[in-house]
């Protein structure tokens, strides 16, 4: 029965393939601006009949060659490897991510062989099976203290914590939620991180194009209150932990992670009597999480002392360039002082000298699949910014919106850009310079004071729009790394987060950025937003069953 089942599966995969591919074939022969849209939508469809992320974003990635180019095999040809896919190593950016990805993945693989990332995670939850919500309060814990970066945080922790959320109750589908939730937000409204560098520049080029001057750093810091998709996500998650509140598909993966514990308990006091120390994994996971920020400040500083936030902001701009080197070279010496502190933390240091270089390519060559994953993604991405699919949707706030309801459409805008390209930064990069300049437009003869808040209002929409779809797209690289850091199916993490996405942003939207176009103070719209979302676990019970 299971092999006819799985055989009709792929039978429809390949139809609905098939289907996507002629259907390409016909709207190449046709000119119109709904047409950028198509490769998401056939990537969608495909990824949800197929539930495969890699069939569903190159067959998104062949649609939208097939729309640039048309059906000339040397002219589709051209179009798919030397501009979608070629371009991949050209970008110092992608091709770090790479490399990054894959030193991580034997990163990883030296500080659980060394018995250090056991014990490490033995001080937070004990030598005992922790109760789920201890566990998942230790993942929260680990998500907040890797602030620096959302790729970092997602690969990190769901690779390190999730044989204790086996041991614990906990599905891998949860673990990869609570790695995403807490890493695109935190790198967002962090001070300090790879992503303040582009989003103050962002913020400048929209004062540029605006032909106005304006404090990009100030602005930030003011827009932190605003960013509220970003603080519901992280409140989201505490409710979720706390109150057991899993809507949907997630309280049905819990409920099974559940009994399958009770049911057959895998207890045991082997990895207690282990004699490798936590210091083994958290000096090699601090060298990695500081030396990020600290090589950036080295790097972009003219001077290094006194420090200032100021000045930390300066330095991140100045070193943009080079932040995809610092995180290659960051996971290069987080990776030698993890073997490092495995062969100094074994008794037989010869033989574990020789066995580090075999364990850390173990762990490179379990994430070569995933990393397929996201050439894929990236390939689709390519066809989507060469059909200006981004340009085509920021269209519509062109003066069709009264100047109340801009930050909920920009917010609004930004979501449906960013969960359908799968790309927050690229969201950014398309809302950011134009939401600002018609903030100003539409904004003439007001006082000047309710002009700067509708543009840290605007501000603030963008982010939290932009970091929407990197925390639910299917085509989001954050999404694809958190699933596979934490063991699961792309699609099955997309189908148990995006409940909690969609509600997180239905908070935002109404007691967050629309009342906030009105005049309404940030601060009560983060406080109406936290009764609300507090508020949730009563209006629908969605408790763990675990009979």
């Amino acid at each position: 029965m299971k092999l006819f089942e799985r055989n009709t599966g792929v039978r429809s995969s390949c139809y609905v393939v098939i289907a996507a591919i002629l259907m390409s074939v016909g709207l190449s022969y046709f000119e119109a601006d709904w047409l950028a849209l198509w490769p998401s939508v056939a990537a969608l469809l495909v990824v949800f009949v197929s539930r495969s992320a890699l069939v569903g974003l190159l067959t998104g990635a062949i649609a939208g060659a097939i729309i640039l180019a048309g059906i000339t095999p040397t002219a589709f040809l051209s179009q798919l490897f030397q501009r979608q896919f070629l371009p991949i190593f050209i970008s110092e950016w992608q091709l770090s991510a790479i490399i990054f990805t894959l030193m991580l993945g034997g990163f990883v693989a030296l500080l659980e062989a060394s018995g250090g990332l056991q014990a490490l995670v033995r001080v937070f939850i004990g030598t005992e099976r922790a109760s789920p919500k201890r566990m998942q309060l230790t993942v929260f814990g680990f998500g907040l203290l890797v602030f620096f970066d959302g790729l970092a945080n997602t690969m990190l922790i769901g690779r390190m914590l999730r044989s204790a959320a086996d041991r614990c109750g906990v599905s891998r589908e949860k673990l990869a939620y609570l790695a995403d939730a807490t890493g695109s937000a935190v790198a967002c409204l962090a001070f300090v991180s790879t992503w303040i560098a582009f989003q103050l520049a962002m913020i400048q080029k929209g004062f540029e194009i605006a032909g106005e001057s304006g404090s990009a750093y100030a602005l930030f810091f003011k827009s932190l209150p605003t960013n509220f998709y970003c603080w519901f996500s992280l409140l989201m998650v505490l409710v979720c932990v706390l109150r057991e509140y899993n809507p949907g598909s997630m309280g049905r993966v819990e409920s099974r992670a559940r009994r399958r514990i009770i049911v057959s308990p895998q207890v045991t006091t082997n990895e207690a009597e282990h004699s490798s120390h936590w210091l083994l994994a958290i000096i090699p996971i601090m060298v990695l999480s500081l030396s990020i920020p600290v090589l950036t400040y080295i790097i972009g500083s003219e001077v290094l002392l006194p420090l200032s936030l100021a000045k930390f902001a300066q330095a991140y701009a100045a070193a943009e360039q080079y932040v995809p080197r610092i995180l290659v070279a960051s996971s290069v010496l987080a990776s030698f002082i993890a073997g490092l502190a495995w062969v100094l933390g074994r008794q037989e240091r010869d033989a574990g000298a020789q066995q580090v270089f075999p364990v850390f390519l173990s762990g490179i060559r379990d994430l070569l699949g995933p990393v397929l994953i996201l050439l894929a993604a990236w390939m689709l991405g390519s066809a989507i910014s060469q059909l200006g699919t981004a340009d085509r949707l920021a269209e519509l706030l062109n003066g069709r919106l009264a100047v109340g309801l801009l930050p909920v459409s920009i917010f609004g805008l930004g979501a449906i850009i960013s969960f359908s390209t799968g790309t927050s930064w690229g969201t950014m990069g398309v809302l950011m310079p134009l939401a600002i300049p018609v903030i100003f437009s539409l904004s003439t003869g007001m006082p000047d004071t309710v002009r700067d808040q509708l543009i840290v209002a605007a501000i603030g929409a963008v982010f939290s729009g932009a970091v929407f779809g990197d925390h639910c797209s299917p085509f989001s690289d954050t999404t694809i790394v958190a699933s596979i850091a934490a063991g699961v199916e792309p699609i099955e993490h997309v189908r148990t987060q995006l409940n909690f996405a969609l509600i997180t942003a239905l908070v935002a939207a109404v007691f967050g950025f629309l009342p906030l176009g009105f005049g309404i103070s940030p601060w009560i719209c983060l406080s109406m937003g936290v009764v609300a979302i507090g508020l949730l676990p009563q209006l629908r019970k969605n408790h763990v069953n675990t009979n």
